[in-house]
This record gives C-alpha cells, structure tokens and sequence, in this order.
C-alpha cells in the first residue's frame, strides 16, 4: 500500500524578520505576555508556524534577555496579508518592532525540528 502524497499548502510561506526599535526593551516587556496571547491566537487559526525573539547576547535562562527583535514564519496569501496581521500585534502598536527596518520575504521550510525543552 502506497502512502497519499501530503495536501498541498494553499498559502505561502513568509519570513519576517522584525528588528525592535532601539529603546523598545521597556515597551516589549510591558506588553509581552499580551504579544504572546495574540502570536497563540494566530498560529491556532494557522497564521504563524514559527516565531521567537532574537537578542543582543546569549540567553540564558533566569536572566532578562536583551532583546533585539522577533523572527516569524507566517502563512498567507500575500505580503499585504502578512504586513497587515502584524500590523495589529500590540508590538506595532506600542512602537516595539522597528517598521523602517522590518523584512518579510517569501520563504520554503526546508527542516523543522523543536528544541527539546
């Protein structure tokens, strides 16, 4: 018995690449855990499939991390449907994510493999 071949994928996938503003790590801590709510939400509706922050330094646990920006992999149709859904994360709307700077391209996930925390 032959295996089905996977369903396709009807969106496309998009890398976002979102550098914070300079002297956002305030604004970013005081609104994360609504963030991170809102980035549940969206990738139980299948919007996101991938996403942390990145930082100044190397994490370790227990300490508060520099914080410089946040990678995601998004789904959607378009670059104007991802520019859109990010655009009403409360990181934009409390100037956290640096707009100037920000880059999305459209992107294939080649591997994809937890961490095993």
């Amino acid at each position: 018995m032959s295996a089905a071949a996977p369903t396709p994928i009807s969106k496309h996938e998009w890398l976002c690449i979102l550098p914070d503003q300079a002297d956002a790590q305030p604004r970013r801590l005081e609104v994360r855990s609504q963030h991170l709510e809102g980035i549940k939400k969206a990738e139980a509706e299948g919007f996101f499939t991938f996403g942390g922050a990145f930082f100044a330094d190397k994490f370790q646990e227990g300490v508060t991390p520099n914080f410089k920006g946040s990678v995601m992999i998004a789904l959607g149709d378009n670059k104007e449907e991802v520019v859109a859904k990010l655009k009403e994360d409360v990181y934009t709307k409390n100037n956290v994510w640096d707009w100037e700077k920000v880059e999305i391209y459209p992107f294939r996930t080649a591997v994809r493999v937890p961490l095993p925390y």
